[in-house]
């Protein structure tokens, strides 16, 4: 089934890609403000190029039940960014751009997206008990679809399941992943480069 290769056939690069982002601290409460914001640029600039990429590729946003409009979650970003005194404009000059070869692939990678719906409920929960983020008073991307997390993250999975109609989709559904988890690691490496 699509949902388990996704899942299983990608961990190794989605393991790699929590190394680099903060996995670690955020469970532990040690994460700084400095490495939040660099935390919420990051998330901003993968979700919006994806966002731009999937609303590019002819018939994505019309997709039977993926219900595309509401599982955006740049709008969310650009709030937390606001809120930690963050230029969008200076972050909008980012060079980065993702291409899909084709729908199947476009799924596979807003999976990473919405995947990380998942544990950002665990994670707003542990962002709002560090002591280094006080001063933070809304985490608006993270835990974005409250109690609805596991009816959306159901209904995504059932999208998967009927867009996976051949073993061609399938793979294209994972390369799609893999190529989406790579990148958003490339994306921490370089800021943390940066800093």
């Amino acid at each position: 089934m699509i949902t388990e290769r996704l899942r299983s056939e990608t961990r190794p690069q989605h393991e790699a890609m929590e190394r680099v982002g903060f996995s670690d601290k955020i469970m532990s409460g040690r994460l700084t403000l400095p490495e939040y914001k660099i935390l919420i640029r990051n998330n901003y600039i993968m979700n919006t190029i994806v966002e731009k990429g999937v609303e590019a590729m002819d018939g994505f946003t019309s997709i039977p039940g993926l219900n595309y409009e509401s599982r955006k979650k740049g709008a969310l970003l650009e709030k937390d960014l606001e809120l930690l005194g963050l230029s969008k404009s200076e972050i909008d000059q980012h060079t980065y751009s993702f291409q899909f070869s084709n729908l199947h692939e476009a799924l596979g990678a807003f999976y990473v997206m919405e995947g990380s719906t998942l544990g950002g409920t665990v994670i707003g929960r542990q962002l709002a008990k560090t002591p280094s983020l006080e001063s933070v008073k809304e985490f608006n991307f993270y835990g974005c679809y409250g109690d609805m997390v596991g009816p959306n993250w159901k209904a995504f999975q059932a999208v998967l399941i009927e867009q996976a109609n051949s073993k061609e989709a399938e793979d294209a559904m994972v390369a799609g992943a893999g190529k989406a988890f790579d990148y958003f690691r490339g994306i921490f490496e370089d800021s943390l480069a940066e800093s």
